[in-house]
């Protein structure tokens, strides 16, 4: 049976671009008897990532290193979670943060912080559903709770529990319904929530998807290339 590991917990990526968006199968046009030039087209596709690394050493190289092999040249797959570093600010989260930096997290209602002298982590709230959806829609409708009515065009979501899945939203319909893409990877039922911190599961591109030279002070010039794996697949084929 294949694997499903976790991503190391503090590797960190520098950047990190799409290689594939919205693709058509089908695409192409009529033309009607007055004159109207019909289109079509069926959106398809799974996400492929690039990811490239600061200069690694010691600890964190290690866990890139281990990480890489563990992923047997994408035989395996890795839990990949994303966060949007130009998604909403704590306001529009409808977070009230009365005083506190965000860096410094939050006390215990007592004011107190844990016994190691560290606060609580300030987390994004997630967003109820409004309505379900199956497999394959392409439109989710959110409560209005939180930010649940405060997304638009271009914003990153998911959806949890046990939802692998990364969407963006590519329409704003009012009233917390949103188009996205691409289509979904698994049926939402009312209980299940929308999170801005999606996880997908992705496999290594091939044994060449990732390289791990070593320098004589730093590992430099790191990159991954990983491909989706979707919700079902991991779920019949990997533990």
């Amino acid at each position: 049976m294949r694997r499903l590991i976790d991503w190391p917990r503090d590797l960190r990526w520098q950047s990190r671009e799409p290689l594939t968006g919205p693709r058509t199968a089908g695409s192409g046009s009529s033309e009607g008897l007055t004159g109207f030039m019909q289109s079509f087209a069926s959106p398809f596709g799974c996400w492929r990532w690039s990811f490239a690394f600061p200069p690694l050493k010691g600890e964190a190289f290690r866990r890139y290193r281990g990480a890489v092999l563990a992923l047997h040249g994408g035989a395996n797959a890795v839990r990949v979670p994303f966060c949007d570093p130009d998604g909403l600010g704590w306001a529009g989260l409808g977070v009230v943060l009365g005083g506190l930096r965000p860096q410094d997290g939050a006390p215990w209602t007592n004011g107190r912080p844990w016994s190691n002298g560290r606060n609580w982590r300030l987390g994004r709230p997630v967003a109820p559903l409004a309505l379900p959806a199956l497999r394959g829609d392409v439109v989710v409708a959110l409560a209005d709770v939180a930010w649940g009515h405060r997304l638009g065009l271009g914003d990153m979501l998911g959806f949890a529990p046990f939802h692998f899945g990364l969407y963006f939203v590519t329409e704003a319909l009012g009233e917390g319904r949103y188009r996205v893409w691409p289509p979904l990877r698994r049926a939402l039922a009312v209980g299940d929530v929308a999170t801005l911190t999606p996880v997908l599961a992705m496999r290594l591109e091939g044994e060449g998807g990732a390289s791990a030279g070593r320098g004589a002070v730093s590992a430099d010039g790191l990159t991954m290339t990983l491909a989706e794996i979707e919700d079902a697949d991991i779920r019949d084929f990997y533990q």
